[in-house]
């Protein structure tokens, strides 16, 4: 309402004072060329409705100028030379208050675009856009001013399509999300400084243009400046009030009043200075708060120094304030401005542990424990925190080997409730139903052992890259909908057993395939073997090139590997070059060598990157298991070639 009546105001102060300026335009139009004086066109306005919007005519009035394009564009002939003067200053564009006046737009506002361009939107886009009355001026008109520049003759729709209406839509959408009282004050102080000034080469930056002088000073200082003036003369009258019934003070109302100006004045000087007043508050760290606590103890010690060489000099005709008083004014100031500047972020912890209690006590979600220390663990517990989480999820606790001094303390807000060591009896304990790893890749030895804990009692892992594309799937949903389900099982499975690079099986999957292998080949007294094959690769020209392109050197050999490999067999990458085949069931001692054979051959042939050749030098061992009386040997010499300790006594 207000802006409408600020609009409504305007536009008429407008139109009178332009009348006799448009008289005379006018009376040019007319002289210039035969044809009406304005040109009414066919527009999309708030709410999907048309109307005619009102300029004065720049072009001839022939059918070429209604049948053409229907966008103007560089050297356009339909256009006359007055016309050329009217759109370069934008005078053909001031009728447009009449539209103002009426209610059909508004001062500010996204420009109104041609029915036949606009039914090309998505609707949700045109929903938007169209939400909000159109204006004479916007952002996104400020930054296209010179939009007929841009626009050549041969293809004008199709460049503007492509180019500019796609800038235009995402900063008219911007001005929806954003647009206030002070930022249509903004677009407006910035089109007169275009158009008066003609300063037509600078471009404003986005941030200037939904942030400009109005908006800065109403936000940053003129706000803050109230707010803290309220709040100070609360506090200054409240504690003389406390301070009377304790003892005369002889202060009256007005002193009073001029008092609490007069900190307000000082509090918001020093914060211009500093800096404080371009912090978000909303989004300030702890630390900001200290710019608070030096301003506020800064006008406490001045406060003080005046009133001690008052008493002195007698410099202002008011009685002495006590001391203690002073003090007690700078510290309650000092607590409502922290309290008012951070109020939702007080709000969101206060809430947050009431949740966080709730949620222990009833024990809502899955049980989560979160594995492994750092920044990672810190992020996964931010990210199973949020609200859209609560009801699906309830964080344990946290495990990690980095520090045991700190076994029964909270760490983020969580319970450290032991070791890696103590996974077996924490997971029976607190009924773990999931455990999230944010442990490095490179720790395997770790995540080995966790993933054999959660096959051995059921338990779902996740990895922290996991969690993330989780985040991605839920924000997308409806908050609080939880009827799909949430965990991507056969997703987070694959990318547990398989190498990233490669997409070939990793060591967990590998294990897993020769332990079956090893019992077929007992029970059935079946041969089977192990090809270890450890890679490099050297390039004559470029020792570096091989580096760069580390994975796509391994996807190809990959790619080679995998012609040499039955349908029963595994081809597994374990990390560090090494690739790994089994053999299952095979018939012939000889086979392995015959596999190695061919494995050579291919692996010979140079792996063509950017036009160079890289070679890859082959190194691999075979070991065969020929009966069930050999598994024992084969497994240790397994073990020895890939210093990894893939069964324990017992598998064995």
């Amino acid at each position: 309402m207000f802006k409408r009546i600020f609009d409504f105001f305007i536009a008429l102060i407008g139109l009178v004072i332009l009348s006799p300026i448009f008289g005379f335009i006018a009376m040019i139009i007319k002289r210039d060329t035969p044809g009406p004086v304005f040109y009414w066109g066919a527009r999309v306005g708030k709410n999907g409705k048309n109307f005619k919007i009102l300029k004065f005519r720049t072009m001839y009035e022939h059918p070429d100028s209604y049948n053409g394009s229907r966008l103007t564009f560089n050297g356009d002939s339909r256009i006359t030379p007055l016309g050329h003067w009217l759109r370069d200053t934008k005078i053909n564009e001031l009728p447009q208050l009449w539209n103002v006046l009426i209610g059909e737009m508004s001062l500010v506002g996204p420009r109104p675009e041609d029915p036949k361009i606009a039914s090309s939107w998505q609707e949700e886009l045109r929903s938007k856009i169209l939400s909000v009355k159109p204006g004479i001026t916007s952002p996104a008109s400020i930054l296209y001013r010179d939009e007929e520049k841009l626009l050549t003759s041969k293809g004008a729709l199709n460049e503007y399509f492509k180019k500019i209406l796609p800038e235009k839509n995402r900063l008219d959408l911007l001005y929806v999300h954003h647009h206030s009282f002070f930022s249509d004050l903004d677009t407006i102080f910035w089109t007169l400084f275009i158009l008066i000034a003609r300063w037509e080469k600078i471009r404003i930056p986005e941030g200037y243009l939904f942030a400009g002088p109005f908006s800065r000073f109403a936000q940053r200082y003129a706000s803050w400046f109230f707010i803290d003036l309220v709040e100070l003369l609360a506090v200054v009258a409240i504690s003389t009030f406390l301070w009377r019934t304790q003892t005369p003070l002889n202060w009256g109302v007005d002193h009073i009043f001029y008092m609490g100006i007069i900190l307000a004045v000082l509090f918001s000087g020093i914060n211009s200075i500093s800096g404080l007043n371009r912090i978000a508050w909303s989004q300030a760290t702890t630390v900001d708060s200290l710019g608070l606590i030096a301003s506020s103890s800064s006008i406490t010690i001045l406060i003080l120094g005046i009133n001690y060489y008052n008493s002195i000099y007698h410099w202002l005709n008011l009685r002495l304030l006590p001391p203690d008083l002073i003090i007690f004014i700078g510290t309650m100031s000092l607590v409502c401005f922290i309290v008012t500047r951070y109020r939702l972020r007080l709000l969101s912890l206060i809430v947050n542990r009431w949740l966080s209690m709730r949620q222990t006590t009833l024990s809502l979600g899955e049980r989560v424990l979160i594995v492994g220390d750092g920044e990672t663990r810190q992020i996964a517990t931010w990210l199973l925190s949020r609200p859209i989480y609560r009801t699906a999820f309830s964080i344990v606790g946290v495990v990690d080997d980095t520090d045991p001094t700190k076994n029964g303390m909270k760490l983020n807000g969580y319970w450290k409730l032991g070791n890696i060591n103590d996974l077996p009896t924490i997971i029976k304990r607190y009924d773990i139903g999931v455990i999230l790893s944010t442990t490095s890749v490179i720790e395997q030895e770790t995540n080995e052992y966790i993933f054999n804990l959660c096959q051995m009692n059921d338990i779902r892992l996740l990895f922290l890259s996991d969690l993330m594309l989780m985040v991605d799937r839920q924000v997308t949903q409806v908050q609080g909908s939880f009827d799909y389900p949430i965990w991507l099982d056969e997703g987070l499975e694959y990318k547990a057993m398989h190498d990233s690079a490669t997409g070939l099986p990793n060591y967990f999957l590998f294990q897993d395939r020769l332990k079956r292998s090893l019992a077929y080949a007992k029970r059935y007294n079946t041969m089977m073997s192990v090809l270890f094959i450890t890679i490099g690769w050297r390039n004559n020209h470029n020792y570096e090139l091989g580096n760069k392109y580390e994975d796509q050197i391994l996807l190809e050999v990959a790619k080679r590997l995998a012609k040499c490999e039955r349908e029963s067999d595994t081809l597994a990458y374990f990390g560090k070059n090494i690739f790994v085949m089994l053999l299952e069931n095979i018939t012939d001692e000889n086979a392995p060598n015959e596999v190695s054979r061919r494995v050579s051959a291919l692996l010979s042939e140079p792996i063509e990157i950017e036009k160079n050749d890289i070679r890859i030098d082959t190194d691999i061992r075979t070991n065969i298991c020929t009966n069930k009386f050999d598994c024992d040997n084969f497994i240790v010499s397994c073990k020895t070639e890939l210093d990894l300790d893939l069964f324990s006594k017992q598998d064995r």
